[in-house]
């Protein structure tokens, strides 16, 4: 299932450690983890356009008035006037830094089977590779970096670490 839903063939190698959640006898989620030595910080813009094109659209007021006797109304239609942004454009797109970061998890792929979406899954797994990954060493979620991230990924990456600003490679 996650190799059709993400892709075939690049998810798995020899240095990869892989991460299962099991829920009633079936996986539910799968991480897949590297060892990295360094990645490039995104550019926080790049993830969060949508959010940043909203605010910049343009809202039209049209107001009129109904009368009912002695009884007057007053009635406000406002309208969003939809602007396409270049970051709107190309929404999956991300943008990174050009100086690299030094980095120690690559999480290569990371998938939660569609029913188990939204309940913390995929936060469980990137909390379990976090603390076992390297033994004896409890890495912090700034030292994760993300490979390929969807738009969801994109979303899950910036609040797992807590800023738009995480690393890809």
């Amino acid at each position: 299932m996650m190799e059709i839903e993400i892709g075939s063939g690049w998810i798995l190698h020899e240095r990869c450690k892989v991460y299962l959640f099991v829920s009633l006898n079936r996986v539910a989620g799968c991480l897949v983890a590297e060892p990295i030595e360094k990645a490039f910080r995104v550019v926080s813009g790049s993830v969060t356009g949508s959010v940043h094109s909203a605010k910049k659209r343009g809202v039209t007021t049209r107001s009129t008035t109904l009368q009912f006797g002695n009884v007057i109304f007053q009635r406000e239609v406002h309208r969003k006037v939809a602007n396409v942004s270049d970051s709107e454009k190309m929404e999956g797109a991300i943008f990174c830094t050009s100086e690299p970061t030094a980095a120690a998890g690559g999480i290569r792929a990371i998938w939660v089977t569609p029913s188990n979406r939204r309940k913390g899954i995929a936060t469980q797994l990137l909390e379990a590779m976090r603390k076992s990954f390297c033994p004896g060493l409890e890495l912090e979620r700034s030292q994760l970096a993300f490979s390929q991230p969807t738009s969801a990924g994109k979303a899950l990456a910036a609040s797992y670490t807590g800023t738009g600003s995480f690393l890809a490679y």
